[in-house]
């Protein structure tokens, strides 16, 4: 393993045969990697400088490399794609969930952002495409299903409960206890949405979302502009499929958190190859990911107050809803 160099050091050099041991020293094990399949789909850089890279992802893409993904990851492809060795996202956005991921260009940037978001100090937005007409989806109870009613209706509603995702387990789910999970939702889709095309802006006065992170309000990103709400052709979606459009604001950040709200309203995101059931691969096996079918879930805006500069900034994400079908590349 020595004579091959495929023991390195933190900063990529090989570790020398007769070189001496030194207490502490981390290094890194190079193995080969198993062939990986494309994951079709490009990553639109909405925002970037000296500190930070926002990027805008397509559904099935890993964030960070874990288990079998490790090539087709957003880390991996940016940090080729930008020259970025440093580059790492500071929060979390699940493989199947298309939208907005923020990264820092290096280490020394990377704490004082990711405070933010581990103390919630930052705003995020989501749409949903959802099943509003599945017979197969119900509330999990009569006050949900008077919550859904609200929904359905335009109101906004906010869902709390208590969310446990066990270890082995593919679903999360609902338990008695004092709730760990909250998210605002409001129906939104209109015939006048008009789709965003990923931008970046200092926030000012205007965006009421933005202005609260500084002041301590409890603005909602829910009531964003048309051009925020991020649809394309959703009227006829909407009047023909049973679909509604739902804008969500998660005030946690549990795992599948907004899914399983969403599911337990009756309200199952169209795509989902979890909620309300598990889409199996194979009899027992994992879920079945299909990429004709993406999961209709789109993190479309996030606010925050530039820790190292002060400024309040917002962005919003490229990508629009519905979410299209994975194309794979020619030949493949």
């Amino acid at each position: 393993m020595l004579a091959e160099g495929r023991c390195r050091h933190d900063d990529g050099t090989p570790v020398g045969p007769a070189e001496p041991y030194r207490p502490r020293t981390a290094l890194w094990i190079v193995r080969d990697l198993p062939a990986e399949p494309h994951v079709p789909g490009a990553l639109h850089v909405v925002h970037r400088d000296e500190r930070l890279v926002v990027v805008d992802k397509p559904p099935f893409l890993a964030t960070i490399p874990r288990g079998s993904h490790v090539r087709e990851t957003l880390v991996a492809r940016l940090r080729d794609e930008l020259g970025l060795p440093e580059l790492q996202p500071v929060h979390r956005l699940d493989r199947l969930t298309s939208g907005l991921v923020v990264c820092t260009t290096e280490r020394r940037w990377r704490g004082a952002y990711q405070m933010l978001f581990q103390r919630r100090d930052v705003r995020k937005r989501y749409l949903a495409l959802v099943l509003a007409a599945d017979a197969a989806a119900a509330p999990a109870d009569a006050a949900r299903d008077r919550l859904r009613t609200r929904l359905l209706a335009g109101e906004e509603i906010e869902v709390c409960s208590r969310i446990r995702k066990r270890h082995g387990v593919w679903q999360a789910e609902e338990v008695p206890g004092d709730p760990n999970a909250i998210t605002r939702m409001r129906r939104v889709d209109r015939p006048d949405a008009v789709p965003a095309r990923g931008r970046s802006a200092d926030a000012t006065g205007a965006d009421a979302a933005a202005e609260a992170l500084s002041s301590g309000r409890s603005a909602s990103m829910l009531t964003g502009s048309a051009e925020d709400t991020a649809v394309e052709g959703l009227p006829g979606v909407a009047s023909t499929a049973g679909r509604a459009l739902i804008a969500l604001e998660p005030h946690t950040g549990r795992t599948h958190q907004l899914r399983v709200h969403l599911a337990s309203l009756g309200l199952p995101i169209a795509g989902d190859p979890l909620y309300p059931t598990v889409r199996e691969a194979w009899p027992g096996g994992p879920p079945a990911d299909d990429p004709a079918h993406p999961l209709q879930l789109l993190a479309v805006a996030v606010a925050l107050r530039d820790p190292v500069d002060g400024r309040l900034r917002r962005f919003t994400a490229r990508r629009t809803l519905p979410v299209a079908p994975a194309q794979p590349r020619a030949g493949l």
